[in-house]
């Protein structure tokens, strides 16, 4: 398999970000939020709309499923550009444009490449029907009324028992989330303070061995990221530039009973069939190859962790802790609020919420602005410089990582 081209760390800069949010007050829909976002990202980077050479939108919102909703997006702002495409990576997706945006930079076909991602599940859909229809295999698991976390569940099944984890530890996980959660003003789980392990313990189970509290909720009601890509060169000029050193995407499969079924794979996936290293691995040893850096390199982490399970995994694949003792990171007090390593620095998706396919982009957001130093929540006491971004689509399918900086390599 090729590696990644050292080179591409040092092409592109992100030199404008915006952010949207809506609520049960405050009612507007994924167009509204994106453009939303879009002019303020255009505001930050101090461009014009016209000055936008491709437009990149993850996969149709859930809350706006019509197709080719980048063209949607594109004419409702009036702005014709040359090329525009949908990632249609799950929630993957948002990390992997960045990706793009810099390829776009790097081959010389665009000044300024504009990346956004809006939705507000909460504010219009029944999501849980819509997840299920949506992310189940309609031939071995559709049939039997899945829902998202029945699937999800059947990792944290053997995860626990590879590795001897207990239900109190993954308590534990959800605890952490919520101490960053509660300092952020959108935050959907916010209103409910701070937890203890027992009020994880005493939350009713969703779907064994997964309880209430240690699963994602659908919230904060709407949310949009926009992002403004641009040359290296041209970011000398911009007031905060956030550099783009390094990107890498894996997807393995579509439905998780095919992940299960999968025997063979050129991408290293663990003693097949085992589900417990997913393609976060293989997609942060790209990142890490083209920035020249080590986990050991990175500052703050944003993860894609819905359950507390998945943030035990992506720790673990992303290089952070051995395989199987992520929980070693997790008590060490390292990841919490004046810890040396802050992760999930708004609450993550576990606390900040879920508001649908742009819960990745509140992620990425939440890291250009702890690089920046405006946090809208808690800041990361450590004044981080460098930052491992991951997402994660579908039923543990896509994954995309993204490593930021504030410094040009």
């Amino acid at each position: 398999m090729k590696t990644p081209d050292r080179s591409l760390g040092r092409v592109a800069a992100i030199i404008g970000m915006g952010d949207a949010y809506a609520d049960k007050q405050d009612v507007k829909d994924p167009l509204q939020l994106a453009t939303e976002a879009s002019w303020a990202a255009f505001k930050d980077a101090g461009i014009r709309k016209d000055d936008i050479d491709i437009l990149l939108t993850g996969r149709s919102p859930w809350a706006d499923r019509r197709p080719q909703w980048n063209n949607i997006f594109a004419s409702h702002m009036q702005m014709p550009v040359r090329m525009t495409t949908e990632i249609t990576f799950h929630g993957a997706g948002v990390n992997a444009m960045i990706g793009q945006a810099a390829l776009a930079i790097a081959a010389g076909v665009a000044d300024y490449v504009l990346c956004v991602q809006s939705d507000a599940v909460e504010l219009f859909i029944d999501a849980t029907a819509v997840g299920a229809a949506t992310d189940a295999c309609p031939q071995f698991e559709f049939p039997y009324g899945p829902t998202i976390p029945t699937i999800y569940a059947q990792l944290a099944c053997r995860y626990m028992h590879e590795f001897g984890v207990t239900e109190e530890d993954f308590a534990e996980v959800a605890v952490q989330r919520q101490e960053w959660a509660v300092h952020h003003p959108k935050a959907a789980k916010r209103r409910h303070g701070l937890i203890t392990v027992d009020d994880v313990m005493r939350s009713p189970y969703i779907s064994t061995p997964l309880r209430r509290w240690m699963c994602a909720t659908w919230g904060p009601g709407g949310t949009a990221g926009a992002f403004v890509v641009t040359s290296v060169e041209r970011a000398r000029q911009a007031k905060r530039p956030i550099y783009i050193h390094g990107f890498g995407t894996c997807t393995t499969h579509e439905y998780l009973c095919e992940r299960i079924n999968l025997r063979k794979s050129r991408i290293p996936l663990g003693a097949l069939p085992a589900i417990t290293t997913t393609g976060a691995a293989h997609a942060a040893r790209e990142a890490y190859a083209m920035a020249d850096m080590t986990p050991a390199d990175m500052q703050l982490g944003a993860l894609a962790g819905n359950f507390s399970h998945t943030v035990l995994v992506q720790l673990e694949d992303l290089g952070f802790a051995p395989k199987g003792r992520a929980m070693d990171l997790v008590r060490s007090g390292r990841m919490r609020p004046g810890g040396d390593f802050p992760v999930d620095t708004n609450g993550g998706w576990m606390g900040f919420g879920q508001p649908g396919i742009s819960v990745a982009a509140d992620s990425l957001v939440e890291t250009v602005r702890q690089l920046r130093g405006d946090a809208l929540g808690l800041l990361a006491g450590n004044s981080p410089k460098r930052a491992m971004a991951y997402s994660a689509g579908g039923m543990l399918a896509c994954h995309s990582a993204v490593i930021l900086g504030t410094e040009a390599q």
